[in-house]
């Protein structure tokens, strides 16, 4: 009696078990992306000082769907990976937020998201799918970070203190960007600054330069001098992307239009908005 007892245990055993891992948990299916699913890439504009970006999940299943993990593969990006749990009902749009590495150079972003997911009460699946850069917010990132890297190579950057020459609506703010070449490349150029939303540069700024960073090349300062782009108090208060100057970049293998962030501290990043306040004769909010 026991013995049967005990062999109808040991093969219940293996049917229980029979579709589970060797932790107990039962493995993924792994199946096309259902149709209706689609998945977009995409940094929000609030974001655009750091490096968070997203990935949407459009769900046109018409079935609630309880995302796990994720992996974000794409040849100008090292992968990235997810885990939690995001819940996106039946014909809604559902963000799962992801921290971007520094991106390569290249052409394409070419992502593909492998999902790990639920559909409704049906079992835990692996799926793959392309992911479109819907508005290239992502290709941009990693075209800044290629603009970055090569002027990083070829020229060691200082970025100086503002100073302000004038008063009022005379005065003019002057930050001055010092490159020393390194010798370490060749057929780099720095090509001037880019202007913002919230200001634009003086006939004198070093807006449209052309400055070689070859071994041997001299160490040159390159001032960006800037004045508001209109006195508005409101542009001032609700400014996200006002101090985000453009760094032109040319050498082989960019885009003829690579630009990257002028990196700045905090601090300068005060005394541009302070600045904008004294010339225009109101306080910062």
């Amino acid at each position: 009696m026991t013995s049967v007892t005990l062999s109808a245990l040991a093969v219940a055993a293996i049917v229980i078990t029979s579709g589970c891992s060797g932790s107990g948990e039962p493995q993924p299916v792994e199946k096309p992306l259902p149709d209706g699913l689609v998945m977009h890439v995409d940094q929000s504009r609030m974001e655009r000082t750091g490096r968070e970006a997203f990935v949407r999940i459009d769900n046109g299943t018409r079935r609630s769907l309880t995302v796990e993990a994720l992996r974000l593969t794409s040849p100008r990006l090292p992968d990235i990976t997810w885990k939690g749990r995001e819940v996106v009902g039946a014909t809604y749009q559902g963000d799962v937020e992801v921290e971007l590495p520094p991106g390569r150079c290249g052409t394409d972003v070419d992502a593909t998201v492998t999902l790990t997911y639920r559909l409704g009460d049906g079992p835990v699946t692996v799926s793959t799918g392309p992911a479109d850069d819907i508005y290239g917010a992502i290709g941009l990132i990693a075209d800044r970070d290629c603009a970055q890297k090569t002027l990083a190579t070829a020229a060691d950057v200082t970025v100086g203190a503002p100073t302000v020459d004038g008063e009022g609506l005379d005065s003019v703010l002057r930050l001055p960007v010092t490159l020393a070449p390194t010798g370490r490349t060749s057929g780099v150029r720095f090509a001037g600054f880019e202007s913002t939303v919230l200001f634009r540069q003086t006939s004198d700024s070093a807006a449209d330069v052309s400055v070689p960073l070859d071994a041997g090349d001299p160490t040159t300062t390159q001032v960006l001098s800037v004045v508001p782009t209109r006195c508005d108090p409101h542009a001032l208060a609700e400014d996200k992307v006002g101090t985000l100057f453009g760094v032109r970049v040319r050498g082989t293998g960019l885009a003829d239009d690579a630009t990257f962030y002028l990196p700045l501290t905090q601090g300068q990043r005060t005394g541009l908005h302070d600045f904008f306040g004294t010339h225009c004769g109101f306080s910062r909010p």
